[in-house]
């Protein structure tokens, strides 16, 4: 796991220093840097990047990522010499070489039939939902279908309809009458995003690090609650092929409700130049304790009232 990164000069982050848990969560406004911090850890497995990735778009400057891993290990990559419109990437070593997995889920994407493939892990749109779920074993689907089914009742199971030319899509048996599957089209968008996180433990190309940009989308509170539980106990090993790390982007102080203090980065821009600035909770300090409590450990409330910085117009 990467425990610290550094970035130099890639988009809006001139000059950032992130440390991450194993679940970290990164929350501001718009246009906080939320989602170049994202693809600047897709960066560590890339080998070019573009012109319009360099600081200001100016690729005089260096651009630089470095990690350091919970093992001690450095790794990084920086800008080199320009190849058909690219510039290619320096990697330190060959390290994060395909372990990195980087989710945007597109809700139509998720809908979508598949020509039938093997998929042994989502895609970022998540446009191959239904071959992920085609390519886990018979007891692997049943478990996905009955973890869906126990988050969302209305429905009692979930199954692959072929449909023509080698294709098939996801169907979802209704609780109160087995004879009537409801098509992706039908069911409820939180449905759909809920299946895709859950078919993350199943993945048959397990990951080191798996990056989601707004995972609190369409989802109830109650399922927000679910799915953090979900998601760390996938860093822990609990659940899963192996543990991984987990870094979501978010700016809905609702979600911040179910992580804790620790895990959370407060993104803002600078006045001065418009770059990225990181803060923490201090979570050891006497002042913040008092803080917390006076909030009623609301860290939502806490971010809200611009104190941690983020917030439009702070």
């Amino acid at each position: 796991m990467i425990r610290q990164v550094h970035f130099e000069n890639f988009r809006c982050l001139r000059d950032v220093t992130l440390t991450l848990e194993p679940l970290t969560v990164l929350v501001g406004p718009n246009s906080s840097g939320k989602t170049s911090v994202l693809e600047g850890l897709e960066t560590l497995g890339r080998r070019f990047v573009d012109p319009w990735d360099f600081w200001l778009q100016e690729p005089v400057r260096p651009l630089r990522i470095a990690a350091r891993l919970d093992s001690g290990a450095p790794f990084s990559v920086q800008s080199d010499h320009l190849v058909n419109g690219q510039y290619q990437l320096v990697s330190s070593s060959t390290l994060m070489d395909g372990v990195i997995q980087s989710l945007q889920l597109d809700l139509a994407a998720l809908r979508q039939e598949n020509v039938l493939a093997n998929a042994p892990r989502l895609t970022r749109t998540g446009d191959n939902l239904t071959n992920v779920f085609a390519s886990v074993t018979r007891s692997q689907q049943a478990m996905m279908a009955a973890e869906l089914c126990r988050l969302v009742p209305m429905f009692k199971d979930v199954d692959l309809l072929p449909t023509d030319k080698g294709r098939h899509r996801l169907r979802f048996q209704d609780r109160w009458n087995p004879d009537f599957w409801a098509e992706p089209n039908a069911v409820s968008d939180g449905t759909m995003l809920l299946l895709a996180f859950i078919a993350l433990q199943f993945q048959r190309q397990p990951v080191n690090l798996i990056t989601i940009e707004d995972p609190e989308r369409a989802l109830h509170p109650y399922l927000l609650d679910e799915l953090i539980q979900m998601l760390r106990k996938m860093t822990t090993g609990e659940i899963g092929r192996k543990p991984v790390q987990v870094v979501l982007a978010t700016h809905s102080a609702e979600l911040l409700e179910y992580v804790r203090p620790e895990e959370v980065r407060f993104l803002t821009r600078s006045p001065e130049d418009g770059s990225v600035q990181v803060n923490q909770a201090a979570t050891g300090s006497e002042n913040w304790r008092r803080v917390y409590e006076e909030y009623k450990r609301s860290l939502g409330s806490i971010w809200l009232s611009g104190g941690m910085g983020g917030v439009p117009g702070e």
